[in-house]
């Protein structure tokens, strides 16, 4: 429930701050008029409320319609001029306060609802009797469409002797004043940077996991480094000196055992921190998918009836089931592991050319040209995926339809055109998927022979330097040399 309720709050700020700014226009019900409203009902708080942007000349205005747990309200500010036409009518109380002009009429008074769309704009008129003239009505733009369409519809459902609460009014406004902008901003989205950070967004109720499950995958960078470090120093400082006889025996094996000791309590802690990360980050991931299909979930639930005349019903169940769970490895481990990738490649590269320079700009010159290469390949991957994705709905929409009619289809003799049609698209999804398997299996053995090449260019600059003639100091020590390859292959 803790969780639940931080998601909603972050959820509703944000939505206000979209109403804001992309709007123009309040992000919630000002405090005056809210507290004008719940004057003249007394005390009785306002429950659900929507803005009227449109007077009777279809001007752009700020009146807001309110509903109470008794009464429906209109308000809005007296310098826009008079109420009639835009919310009079007989059977109310017309009140002043401060700069809004209230209108208030009972709920239980109201006995239909009329709804005249417009190109410019709606009608909404709240009716004692069809023939007579509104308690109240009020004009507004597309805009508002759905908050108007919410308190339509707690009105509606009231005449119909159903009891609706509505929830907290102003998070209900943002949301349903949003959605649509946050639609469109995902239909056109040409920024994949304002994608991922939406995405990430919903690791913000999550703050404290996602800090221990970073914080141990940092330990785990850490201790990665210290390793190969000690075998460097074990070689050079160590196993040589004994040989050479410039070390004591007893100091060489306590230090050498110190080292391996070192190197026991490294890789225990290591993998204490990777046994957080994984039960932390891996939990982490199915909290955020159950908010992802429970969010979708509603918003299914507010979207139109000429929604699902357009969608099929199996590409509708693919993006609340398969589409989120795939995203489950993104918010419990890419994240994550991209993140310190980034930071373990520029650390190590850091290190790499401080143990040797000449060996390091070997190692990582060629780095700046892999990276391209794999941007380019996970271009041509996202599109792949995009289309096998689309195909895969296809064969959902086939069992969505079959399955539940599968009495016409017996009765009708239809099996086998249906069994050809699933064939069909089962074989296209196939298809889809194999290409995506044909060149990722390309592309990665092709890269890793690139990057396995500039290994050997390493040995062919460094086996030089190590086989020097008899008596000279080797510019290359043997411990630097094995340090820089198990660093290398923590680069890799």
């Amino acid at each position: 429930m803790r969780q639940s309720e931080k998601l909603k709050g972050r959820g509703g700020r944000i939505d206000r701050e979209i109403v804001t700014r992309y709007t123009n226009q309040p992000g919630k019900m000002p405090a005056g008029a809210r507290a004008a409203i719940e004057a003249v009902w007394n005390g009785a708080p306002v429950q659900l409320y929507a803005l009227a942007d449109l007077d009777a000349k279809l001007r752009l205005a700020e009146t807001w319609v309110a509903l109470g747990p008794e009464h429906l309200a209109v308000a809005r500010r007296r310098a826009i001029g008079s109420l009639n036409g835009n919310d009079g009518g007989p059977g109310g109380d017309e009140n002043t306060s401060g700069e809004w002009e209230i209108r208030s009429v009972p709920r239980s008074s109201v006995r239909a609802v009329s709804v005249s769309p417009g190109l410019s704009g709606t009608v909404l008129s709240f009716l004692a009797e069809p023939d007579e003239p509104p308690l109240a009505s009020v004009r507004y733009t597309h805009r508002q469409r759905r908050a108007m369409e919410n308190l339509r519809f707690v009105v509606e459902e009231q005449l119909r002797g159903r009891c609706v609460e509505p929830g907290e009014p102003d998070e209900t406004y943002a949301e349903s004043v949003a959605a649509p902008i946050r639609e469109a901003q995902a239909l056109v989205a040409g920024s994949d940077v304002a994608v991922l950070w939406r995405l990430l967004g919903y690791l913000r109720p999550y703050r404290r996991e996602l800090t221990i499950g970073l914080a141990a995958a940092g330990l785990i960078t850490l201790a990665s480094l210290i390793p190969p470090y000690l075998a460097g120093y074990l070689l050079d400082d160590v196993v040589r000196p004994v040989r050479d006889g410039t070390l004591d025996l007893s100091r060489a094996t306590l230090a050498a055992w110190v080292a391996v000791g070192a190197m026991a309590l490294v890789y225990l802690v290591r993998q204490a921190g990777a046994f957080v990360r994984l039960r932390m980050l891996s939990l982490l991931g199915e909290w955020v998918a159950r908010d992802l299909r429970t969010q979708l979930y509603e918003h299914l639930q507010r979207l139109s009836l000429s929604f699902y005349t357009r969608k099929k019903t199996g590409s509708i169940i693919t993006r609340v089931s398969s589409d989120t769970d795939r995203l489950w490895d993104f918010f419990a481990f890419g994240v994550v592991d991209v993140s310190l990738s980034l930071v373990m490649l520029t650390g190590l590269g850091i290190v790499l050319l401080s143990l040797d320079w000449k060996l390091g700009l070997v190692m990582t010159a060629p780095v700046p040209l892999f990276c391209w290469g794999i941007y380019l390949h996970g271009e041509h991957i996202q599109r792949l995926c995009l289309r096998a994705w689309r195909k895969w709905s296809g064969v959902t929409d086939v069992l969505s339809d079959t399955i539940p009619g599968m009495r016409v289809v017996k009765t009708f003799n239809q099996e086998e055109r249906e069994t050809r049609r699933f064939d069909g698209r089962n074989v296209s999804a196939m298809e889809a998927f194999n290409r995506i398997h044909r060149t990722w299996t390309t592309f990665w053995p092709g890269l890793m022979l690139a990057v396995h090449g500039t290994t050997v260019a390493v040995w062919a600059f460094a086996l030089p330097r190590l086989l020097e003639g008899p008596g000279a100091e080797p510019s290359l020590s043997a411990g630097t040399f094995v340090s820089f390859l198990l660093y290398t292959t923590m680069f890799i």
